[in-house]
């Protein structure tokens, strides 16, 4: 990426209109599907299902992105790295890259004639709950923030189930960390149930498909209450046995990792895209 000429500080982009840290401009034509993974390897792996391969890729550090066809619907897979932080600069930069004109230096208007991003992020978790075995799915269909990231987005939510759950978090030892509560789209919650059943996943059975609250953490270790040799002195040592007892209208916190809370946030509360997680229990 030419960095001779960059447009400011606060959107950090190249003259020919590169994004610092995805390496993409507008130019490229991303897709407005696009499918998130953490790990880079991953990307190929998921684009190994495309239609006819590859057609576009790109690399800049930990953020790769690969473009393609599935069932004749164009497609992007974008690697963000790990955690809360990475999830805001892609999030960002995504917003950015559809919507900005750097030759104006001036956003975009969204007409009669726009069409959301539909953004999915997929990727691994563990859980609280032991019975939800390892090798199921959880499908997100609310979001804890244990980070801080997401609280620099301020939304008030109207959603009831939002407010519950932020008002049991509140009642815990979990308020010392001032959580938030976000929302994945409803329309990508049922896409993602209906996919599951049509490849014959069932609902709370077995190794099937679980919907409910998903706990987003600023770290692995201490943050999702991992208590380690030396640093076993942590702020909240029981914090999967309260996050397991929350229940509300039968909502349950089903998993936890590290994403999904700031990509609600951003992504859906805040610029109204579709977005949505599903992720593979790899721990309970």
């Amino acid at each position: 990426m030419s960095t001779k000429r960059l447009k400011g500080s606060e959107l950090i982009i190249a003259d020919d209109g590169t994004l610092y840290h995805l390496g993409l401009k507008s130019d490229d034509n991303i897709p407005k599907n696009i499918l998130l993974v953490g790990d880079p390897a991953r990307v190929y792996q998921v684009a190994e299902y495309f239609d006819n391969g590859i057609t576009f890729k790109q690399e800049n550090r930990e953020f790769i992105t690969t473009c393609g066809t599935f069932r004749n619907t164009p497609m992007a897979v974008i690697s963000i790295g790990i955690g809360t932080d990475n999830t805001e600069i892609a999030a960002v930069e995504l917003y950015a890259l559809h919507e900005y004109n750097y030759k104006t230096g001036k956003w975009k208007k969204r007409n009669q004639d726009y069409k959301p991003l539909n953004i999915i992020r997929i990727g691994t978790s563990g859980g609280p709950q032991k019975n939800i075995p390892i090798g199921s799915l959880a499908i997100s269909e609310y979001a804890i923030g244990l980070d801080n990231t997401g609280i620099y987005y301020p939304y008030e939510s109207k959603n009831a189930i939002v407010k519950k759950i932020t008002s049991a978090l509140n009642r815990t030892k979990i308020s010392k960390i001032h959580p938030y509560v976000s929302r994945a789209t409803s329309s990508v919650v049922k896409a993602l149930s209906r996919s599951c059943r049509e490849i014959g996943l069932k609902e709370n059975q077995e190794r099937g498909f679980y919907l409910g609250i998903t706990s987003s953490a600023s770290g692995f270790y201490a943050p999702q209450g991992r208590q380690i040799g030396k640093l076993g002195k942590i702020l909240i040592p029981d914090l999967q046995e309260i996050l397991a007892g929350i229940n509300i209208n039968g909502k349950k916190v089903i998993n936890n990792e590290m994403e999904s809370s700031v990509m609600f946030r951003i992504l859906g509360e805040k610029l109204k895209y579709q977005v949505g997680t599903i992720c593979a229990m790899l721990a309970n």
